[in-house]
C-alpha cells in the first residue's frame, strides 16, 4: 500500500495536450499538490504537458515505476494494463468506468482486468473510481481540478465507495476542520476491498480516524475484526439500506435478519460507528478530535435559558446523565454573574454574565471537582466579541489536552467565522447543541464498547460447552441425507452442544409411541418426524395435549390418514415429545451472511417477531454477557424480566442457548440455517420445543 500512498514515481495513462482530456486534469493535480517524485505521461500523441514529455509507448517508460494512474477507454484498459505489468509496474489506480457496473460486455473486461492483475501480481485501486488524494506525498489523482488550497492537511482518512462522495468528504472534513490525510475512492473493488484499504490505515501512522462510505459491505468479518484489532476510530456511512430481494426466507431468522439490520448489529458488536447522514459523519469525526469520553456525566454551560432546556432533552436522548454542580462551584462562579439569583441546575444558565474571561475560569473549576466525562458550553456572541470568543477557543483547546476532557463548544455565530475558527485553531466547533451532543455520544459509545467487549471477552471460556460437542455435532452432519436435516438428528445437534430440550423420542409405530411416552410422561406432542420442509400443521401432523395411550394410538391413525390425503404417506416416523405448558416464547437461530459468516438471532416469539420485528442479533460467536446483553435490548425485555407482579424468566438459561448456537454456527460453516422456534422461557429454566436446521 505504501507505493500507492507513498510512490516515488507514477506514471499517468491517457494524457494530452487537449484542454477536456480527463487524464490531464489528474496530472495537473498531480503537479498541484507539489508531488516530489518522478511524474511520467503516457497517451497515444506525442506532446509535452508542463514540460514533461507524453511517451506513447510504455517501452519509453523507465522500469518499475511505482503507480499506474490509468484514465482511458474501457476497452483499451486490460492490454495497457498488461504492457505496464510487463515494465514492472505492481500497482494501478484505473478510474475508468464501463465495466461490471455497466454491462455483462462491461463485465467481461472487468474479469480481464482480473486476470492481466493477477498474472502480474498487481494491486489494483478500482476500476470505476476516481482514485487517491494523499496530502503528505503531493497526490491528488481525481480528474476533476483541484487546487492545494481548498484542502487542509489533517489527520482524517476518508475511504468512499463513490467517487463524487470523495469530493463532498473532501469538502466535509476541511469545513469541518478536520482536515484530510488521504481519501480513496475504491469503485467496483475488483482486487483491493476497503477491508484492505482499513488494514493499512489503522497501521497507517499519520491517520488518526477512519471514515468510510459505503453502499455495500463484500468482506464484512475482516472489516469488523480488523477495527476491533486497531485502536483507531471507525467511522462508516453506510448507505442502500432497503431489503434488496424481495424473496421471503423460509426460516424466521433469515426473514428477520436483512443485511441492513445485520450491517448495524455487526458494527455494535466490534465498535464501528455508524452514522446515516454526511452531518453525523462530520460530527462523529468531531468528537473523536476531542479527549476521550469514557462515562455519562456531562457538564453543560449555556448562555441561553432556552438553549439549555432544548440540551436537556438532548443530552437524555443521547443517555447522558447531568450531574448537579456543587455548593463550591457556584460560590466560584457567583462573583461574575451581574445578578445575585443563580440557577444551580445543570445546565447552569449563564445569560447574565458578561465577562467572557471567567468562561474558562468557571469550566476549569468544574473540571477540577466534579470530573465530568465531558463538557458542553453553549454560547452565542456578536461580531464585537470575535477575537475574546476565539481566544477562549484556544484556551479550551489548552484545558481538553491538559485534564483530558472533552469541551465541546457549540457556538451560535455566523459559520463562516466557525470554519475560520476550526481552521485557525484547529478545534472543533458545532453549529448547533444536538451536533455536539451526539457527537459526544457517539465518541462516547466508541470507548466504552471497546472496554465492554474486552470485560466480554475476559468473563467467558468455551469451556461452557461439553468437550466433545463439535465432534458428536460432526458425526451428525455426516449422517443427513439431504439439506433439510430431520427433526431428531437437529434436536440431536442441540443435545451434542448443551442446549436443553423438551424431553422426546422417535416412533416407528404405535408401540414405540406409547413406550417412549411412558418413559418421558404425560402429557404428550406427537408429530410427523420429517424434515423442516414439512409444515407439520399444514398437514395434519400434529396433535396436542395427548394423555393415555389410547390418545397416542388414535392421533398416529388420524395423522396417517391426514399424510395419505398429501401424498405424505412416506413419512412413518413420530416424535413423541413432551408437551411443555406455559412459559414465554422465544426464537432463536443463526444463518451464514455472505458478507459477515456466522450469525445469530434472538427475539420474542409469536406476534412479537412476526408484526413488531422485535429481534437482536450479533455476529457468532458471542459470549455470555453478550448474549444478555442482546436479549436486554429487546424492546419487549419487560415481558421477559417481569412485569405487574409477575416473576421473570431465567436470562441466564437463555443467554446460554443464544451461546451454544453461535459457537455451533461458527464450528459448522455448512449450517446455512438454524432456527429454533419456540424456546419457551420459565422462572427456573428454558426449553427447547422445536427445531429446524438447512445444511448450504
Amino acid at each position: 500500500m505504501d507505493k500507492i500512498f507513498y510512490p516515488d514515481s507514477i506514471v499517468v495513462v491517457g494524457v494530452s495536450e487537449k484542454a477536456d482530456n480527463l487524464s490531464k486534469n489528474i496530472a495537473e493535480n498531480i503537479l498541484r499538490y507539489q508531488f516530489k517524485g518522478k511524474l511520467y505521461f503516457l497517451g497515444r500523441n506525442k506532446g509535452e504537458l508542463h514540460g514533461i514529455p507524453i511517451f506513447t509507448s510504455t517501452s519509453e517508460l523507465p522500469r518499475d515505476i511505482d503507480l499506474a494512474v490509468i484514465l482511458t477507454p474501457a476497452q483499451t484498459v486490460p492490454p495497457l494494463l498488461d504492457q505496464l505489468g510487463e515494465t514492472g509496474i505492481r500497482h494501478a489506480l484505473i478510474e475508468t468506468a464501463g465495466f461490471s457496473e455497466f454491462s455483462e460486455e462491461g463485465a467481461l473486461l472487468e474479469q480481464e482486468i482480473y486476470r492481466i492483475a493477477k498474472k502480474w501480481d498487481m494491486k489494483v485501486v478500482g476500476p470505476n473510481c476516481v482514485g487517491i488524494i494523499s496530502m503528505e506525498s503531493g497526490i491528488n489523482t481525481l480528474f476533476v481540478r483541484m487546487d492545494k488550497e481548498e484542502m487542509q492537511l489533517g489527520g482524517a482518512t476518508f475511504i468512499s465507495q463513490s467517487g463524487g462522495v470523495v469530493l463532498t468528504g473532501t469538502d466535509f472534513l476541511t469545513a469541518g476542520g478536520l482536515g484530510v490525510n488521504k481519501t480513496v475512492s475504491v469503485g467496483n473493488k475488483l482486487i483491493l476491498k476497503e477491508a484492505d484499504y482499513l488494514e493499512y490505515f489503522l497501521r497507517d501512522e499519520t491517520t488518526k480516524t477512519i471514515l468510510l462510505y459505503l453502499e455495500s459491505v463484500v468482506e464484512g468479518r475482516q472489516l469488523v475484526e480488523l477495527t476491533e484489532q486497531g485502536n483507531k476510530p471507525v467511522i462508516v456511512y453506510k448507505s442502500n439500506t432497503s431489503q434488496a430481494s424481495a424473496e421471503i426466507a423460509k426460516s424466521h431468522t433469515a426473514a428477520l435478519s436483512n443485511d441492513d439490520k445485520l450491517v448495524s448489529a455487526a458494527f455494535k458488536q466490534y465498535g464501528v460507528t455508524r452514522v446515516f447522514t454526511f452531518r453525523e459523519l462530520i460530527n462523529a469525526g468531531k468528537g473523536f478530535n476531542l479527549p476521550p469520553i469514557r462515562g455519562k456525566n456531562l457538564a453543560i454551560f449555556s448562555r441561553s435559558g432556552g438553549q439549555g432546556i432544548i440540551s436537556v432533552d438532548i443530552a437524555h436522548e443521547f443517555g447522558f446523565d447531568l450531574p448537579a454542580y456543587p455548593d463550591e462551584l457556584i460560590e466560584i462562579a457567583k462573583p461574575f454573574f451581574r445578578v445575585n439569583v443563580i440557577d444551580r441546575q445543570n445546565p447552569l444558565d449563564l445569560g447574565t454574565v458578561f465577562d467572557f474571561n471567567s468562561y474558562p475560569v468557571i469550566i476549569e473549576e468544574t473540571i477540577k471537582m466534579i470530573h465530568p466525562d465531558a463538557v458542553l458550553l453553549i454560547f452565542n456572541y456578536r461580531r464585537e466579541s470575535r477575537e475574546l470568543a476565539r481566544e477562549n477557543v484556544r484556551k479550551f483547546k489548552e484545558m481538553a489536552e491538559k485534564y483530558q476532557t472533552a469541551i465541546a463548544l457549540c457556538y451560535f455565530t455566523e459559520m463562516e467565522e466557525i470554519h475560520a475558527m476550526e481552521r485557525e485553531i484547529g478545534y472543533p466547533i458545532y453549529a448547533e447543541g444536538f451536533d455536539a451532543i451526539q457527537s459526544l455520544a457517539l465518541a462516547r459509545d466508541f470507548y466504552t464498547r471497546k472496554e465492554l467487549r474486552k470485560s466480554y471477552k475476559k468473563n467467558t471460556t468455551k469451556a461452557l460447552l461439553p468437550f466433545d460437542s463439535a465432534e458428536k455435532a460432526k458425526a451428525i452432519l455426516l449422517n443427513a441425507t439431504s439439506k433439510e436435516l430431520q427433526i431428531d438428528q437437529v434436536l440431536q445437534l442441540c443435545e451434542a452442544y448443551d442446549l436443553p430440550t423438551a424431553p422426546w423420542g422417535i416412533a416407528n409405530n404405535e408401540q414405540e409411541a406409547v413406550q417412549i411416552a411412558a418413559d418421558i410422561g404425560y402429557p404428550i406432542v406427537l408429530k410427523i418426524a420429517g424434515s423442516g420442509s414439512i409444515h407439520k400443521t399444514d398437514v395434519g401432523g400434529v396433535a396436542l395435549n395427548l394423555t393415555n395411550d389410547q390418545e397416542i394410538m388414535d392421533a398416529i391413525h388420524k395423522i396417517q390418514s391426514n399424510l395419505v390425503q398429501h401424498g405424505l404417506e412416506k413419512e412413518s416416523r413420530f416424535l413423541v415429545q413432551k408437551m411443555v405448558k406455559g412459559g414465554r416464547e422465544i426464537i432463536m437461530g443463526g444463518k451464514q451472511d455472505n458478507a459477515f459468516g456466522p450469525m445469530v438471532l434472538c427475539g420474542l416469539g409469536g406476534i412479537y417477531a412476526e408484526v413488531f420485528q422485535d429481534v437482536s442479533l450479533r455476529l457468532a460467536p458471542v459470549y455470555p454477557l453478550e448474549a444478555l446483553e442482546m436479549l436486554s435490548e429487546l424492546r419487549g425485555a419487560k415481558y421477559l424480566t417481569g412485569v405487574r407482579g409477575e416473576k421473570g424468566v431465567n436470562l441466564n438459561s437463555l443467554a446460554k442457548i443464544i451461546t451454544g448456537v453461535s459457537r455451533m454456527m461458527a464450528d459448522f460453516k455448512e449450517i446455512a440455517e438454524f432456527d429454533l422456534n419456540p424456546v419457551l422461557a420459565f422462572e427456573n429454566n428454558a426449553l427447547i420445543v422445536d427445531a429446524r436446521m438447512v445444511l448450504k
